[in-house]
Formats: C-alpha cells, structure tokens, sequence
C-alpha cells in the first residue's frame, strides 16, 4: 500500500508538470500521449483500490469493514478521484477532435475549446496532500539515518521556491495557450517576439521567462 502511495504521488507529480504543456502545445501533447494513457489508466486502478482500502476515522481507529469503506470513499473522494482518471486524450481522439482540420472558424475554434476538457486532470491536485505526507516521511527517515536535521526554516523556503516555479510554468504555458486558441494574432505577444514558428522549448522558455516577469512585477506588455 505505501510503496502503490508513492507512486501515486509521483504521478500527481508528473501531472503538475506535464498537463499544461499538453494543453499548450498539441505537438508535445502527441509526444505525452501514451504516457498520459498509462498514467490515466494508474488512476482507474488506484480508484479501484480504494474501494478495497481500510481508512482511520476521527477516533483514530482503523475501518477494514468493506460496506463501511466502500460508503466512505463514494461519500468522499470517489468523484474527484474518477473524474480526474478518465483517459480523456483517448476519448477525444476515438471522436476525432484531436485530428480535425477544419475549415469553419467557429467550430474550428469549438474543437479547440474541447480540448480544454483535459483540465478535469486538475482533480488530481486534490491528492497532493499524499506526496507531502511522503516527502515529510522520508525527511524524517533522512534525518534519522544521517543524523541531522533540516530546519523548518529551510523546509518551508524549498517548499516556497518549487511552488513559485510551478505557478510560473503553469501561468507561462497559459499564456501561450491563449494566445495559441485565437491562432497567434498579429499584435500579440508571441507575434512580436517571433516564436510563432519556433520549437516547442524554445516557445515554452519564453513562456515560462514571461511568467517570472509579470510575478516579479515587469515586463507586462512586451518580453525584451
């Protein structure tokens, strides 16, 4: 159960760090898609399992009654749990949105917008207490088996930093997102810069130093 728990966590990891560059750029959503499928289909079977999984209540006793638990987890965690592990990329392609070259604008657009449908992913966050108790666990095992100890000063600056630079990977590949729905107008600002034909890492190392710029309070409008 614990070692299913770090993998699980690992995965919510990888879904932090993936899923906005899938929803950003369809060329490396191509290149994640039989990862994503893989890890979708992780987070069917943890789902299963947790119909099969004993909880702690509030008296801290353990409840391995299996009606018990079954109720439990329908009345908690059971639906953002499912809704995040629908292999939405494989649903999308089965109806041929993802290979669709239309010629409409509106319902070009439409189907772009469907795409967006992958962000019910974001469910997953909602299990990112999992990877702190984890990581917290091993911390305290380090500090055992080394014989130190890491202050909680130094603790919650890692923590700080990571969680700033997540929130600007996730804020710069929406931005190119954005941009990338309306079909790169000619006043915005990946036009300006010239990235509209350039590869996806270039494209996301802009993003990405677009972010940091407007969290930091410059470079609102234009990137130098």
């Amino acid at each position: 159960h614990a070692t299913w728990e770090i993998l699980v966590s690992l995965l919510i990891l990888l879904t932090v760090v993936t899923m906005p560059l899938s929803l950003g750029w369809e060329e490396l959503n191509e290149y994640f898609y039989g990862m994503n499928l893989a890890v979708d289909f992780i987070f069917l079977l943890d789902v299963c399992k947790n119909f099969c999984t004993g909880f702690v209540d509030e008296n801290e006793a353990i409840i391995m009654n299996a009606g018990i638990v079954r109720k439990n987890y329908l009345s908690g965690f059971f639906i953002t749990d499912f809704c995040s592990s629908i292999p939405l990329d494989l649903i999308l392609r089965s109806a041929g949105v993802d290979s669709v070259g239309g010629t409409v604008t509106g319902a070009k657009q439409s189907l772009k917008m469907l795409k967006l449908l992958r962000m019910a992913k974001l469910f997953r966050l909602f299990r990112i207490n999992r990877l702190f108790l984890h990581v917290k666990r091993v911390v305290l095992l380090m500090e055992e088996k080394l014989q130190f100890r890491i202050s909680d000063g130094f603790t919650k600056l890692l923590r700080l930093g990571v969680g700033a630079l997540l929130i600007a990977h996730w804020i710069g590949c929406f931005n190119f997102l954005l941009v990338a729905l309306h079909d790169f107008p000619q006043d915005s600002w990946v036009v300006y810069a010239g990235l509209q034909d350039q590869r996806p890492y270039v494209q996301w190392s802009w993003s990405f130093f677009k972010a940091l710029a407007q969290m930091i309070m410059i470079g609102f409008e234009t990137p130098p």
